[in-house]
């Protein structure tokens, strides 16, 4: 079940519409590794973010009682993370 006010599943559908969108451009034979997928979430991060300070502004949009905006930084935590543990270890 998905909890949500407002345009909150925007903090999922951009990040899922950025993956497909990468995975058409830059996949090979329409696969995606890891690194792909880390580096498109990265870049819906600031997508997610903007629209969330701007939906925001005259009232809630949320995902899970998270405010929009939240879920930009969020995504961008994440991926940055593991992209740098994955870089540490060498793959």
């Amino acid at each position: 079940m998905i909890i949500y006010k407002g345009w909150g599943p925007l903090a999922l559908l951009i990040p899922v519409a950025t993956i497909l969108i990468g995975i058409f451009f830059f996949g090979k034979n329409g696969n995606a590794g890891l690194e792909l997928f880390l580096y498109c979430l990265l870049c819906s991060a600031p997508l997610v973010f903007i629209t969330g300070l701007r939906l925001n502004r005259k009232s809630v949009h949320d995902l899970y009682f998270i405010p929009l905006q939240y879920w930009g930084i969020i995504w961008g935590v994440i991926a940055a993370a593991i992209l740098i543990y994955k870089y540490i270890q060498g793959y």
